[in-house]
């Protein structure tokens, strides 16, 4: 099979209900009650507040096309707008739509199809289960897709991967909204607290998961295998790791990314109330006993509390602190330069606030102005405001030809703006082929829109929203580096080339 991907004039995201209601209702309105004559009472049925949407848009960000998931495994909705039929538009949502259901677990999905779509949905593995029915005045045939369980994924993964790959850490962690995720979180919290340890059902949810802060680990195959919570005041608490990756590091790794979630608000100690028999757990993610043990439904419960250092802004170590830094340095090394960077590559680790684009490029550019060997920047959209600028290219051309070792790889989710309106790094990608490299993230792969730079193993630059200037950055962080490496080189060897990247402007 070839690795070149078709670009396609559209994009494809999970959409909320309740931020995005007036677009997908006005999608499903022209196509359904004003183009096909579908009566109102039938069409708004009261189901899309548990139901799980998509929207498909262009360039522009204009709507295009949308499509629903019920938690009854029902596929549905299909909307796209007549001026953009025959994109492929309709297939991608429909494939979004039967993905999502197989990473919660469904073991089919059905539909309901229009008879003159039916071609359509055989070519994507549906097939006809029932006679000919009308629904709102429309010939239709129910349609049913068993699913591929997530266990033969997982293996089917496995087995495409190079040896080298083995060791691969094998789950992400990522912060999510309860919004979108509350449903698989409460799925997770009822078998783990309830089915498996016996405990109260209150411990499903309660009026604080809407406020708080959710981190979500889960596996190759997307499914979520750990979780756990956090109030704005510090109070940690219900991780829940499936029985089937315990003692594999997901619940450290949970641990971890919710401390350093306290560290980026400012939050000076963490608490965490648990039984007794996990403080062993608690003393290797660095926390300690607070108080007491006590007794609770039968439990002895321990608070584990951990103190959190406080981070620096970038804003901050950009202006008078600058000096002080210098002084520090001067005492320890009476040759040192004040042509030297303020934060020395591999050397310092302090983690680095960023809230402004000018944090971002200034920062960008500290840190891949010292890069030795290898620079590795997974962006969905190439922000140009952030990468699109000659210092940046001048740096990556530098690099480039330092020597035949030396490597640049760039993994994109969308090339349309990059390759629409020109950029820096593209260009020079184009001209050094060899040592700047540039995929297209399969799109299977795509469901964190966060964005990370890494430098020669150490220096790490993360935001967790790319459309969102706050984030953080760590000139010396290996442990992080080494997490989102292996991210990166996973999703680098499934990765895609796209002709029009290499093409050359003549």
């Amino acid at each position: 099979m070839s690795d070149q991907l078709e670009i396609r004039s559209f994009n494809i995201r999970e959409a909320n209900w309740h931020s995005d209601k007036n677009t997908l209702s006005n999608l499903r309105r022209i196509v359904f009650i004003v183009e096909q004559n579908v009566p109102q009472h039938e069409e708004w049925d009261g189901l899309d507040d548990d139901a799980w949407h998509w929207l498909a848009t262009d360039e522009q960000d204009r709507p295009m096309g949308t499509a629903r998931l019920l938690p009854s495994g029902q596929i549905g909705r299909m909307a796209v707008l007549s001026e953009y039929r025959g994109k492929n538009i309709g297939q991608a949502l429909l494939e979004q739509a039967v993905l999502k259901a197989q990473h919660l677990g469904f073991n089919d999905v059905y539909l309901n199809a229009q008879a003159h779509a039916l071609g359509f949905y055989e070519r994507s593995g549906f097939v006809i289960a029932g006679e000919e029915f009308e629904e709102a005045g429309i010939a239709h045939f129910r349609m049913e897709k068993t699913l591929l369980p997530l266990a033969a994924i997982s293996q089917r993964k496995l087995a495409s991967r190079s040896v080298s790959d083995i060791t691969l850490q094998q789950f992400d962690i990522s912060e999510v909204s309860w919004q979108q995720q509350g449903k698989i979180i409460r799925t997770l919290r009822r078998n783990t607290f309830v089915n498996e340890m016996g405990l109260d059902q209150n411990l499903i949810e309660d009026d604080d998961d809407l406020a708080s802060i959710h981190f979500q680990a889960k596996d190759d195959a997307e499914q979520t295998i750990g979780c756990i919570t956090m109030t704005t005041n510090g109070d940690i608490s219900r991780l829940s790791v499936d029985a089937n990756f315990r003692r594999q590091g997901v619940g450290q790794s949970l641990i971890g990314s919710v401390t350093l979630k306290a560290q980026r608000f400012g939050i000076k100690e963490v608490n965490f109330i648990d039984r007794l028999t996990n403080a062993a757990f608690y003393t290797n993610a660095g926390f300690a006993n607070n108080g007491e043990s006590f007794e609770q439904d039968g439990q002895v419960l321990q608070r584990f509390s951990k103190q959190i250092k406080p981070v620096k802004s970038i804003e901050k170590v950009t202006s008078s602190t600058i000096a002080d830094h210098y002084q520090s340095r001067d005492a320890q090394n009476t040759e040192a330069s004040h042509d030297e960077p303020t934060y020395r590559l591999g050397e310092d680790n302090r983690l680095l606030l960023l809230r402004k684009e000018e944090e971002f490029r200034q920062v960008i550019v500290e840190m891949c102005k010292q890069a030795v060997h290898s620079l590795r920047i997974l962006s969905p959209v190439l922000d140009h405001k952030l990468f699109d600028n000659d210092e940046l290219m001048e740096i990556c051309s530098a690099l480039a030809r330092r020597n035949r070792y030396t490597e640049i790889q760039i993994l994109l989710y969308d090339p349309h703006r990059v390759i629409k309106n020109g950029h820096a790094l593209l260009e020079i990608s184009r001209r050094l082929s060899s040592s700047i490299s540039i995929k297209l993230v399969h799109p299977e792969l795509r469901q964190l829109n966060h964005e990370y730079i890494l430098v020669d193993g150490a220096g790490v630059i993360h935001r967790q929203d790319s459309e969102a200037y706050e984030g953080s950055a760590n000139f010396r962080d290996v442990t992080e580096n080494n997490r989102f490496g292996r991210q990166f080189r996973s999703r680098w060897e499934s990765g895609l080339f796209d002709p029009n990247l290499r093409r050359l402007k003549i």
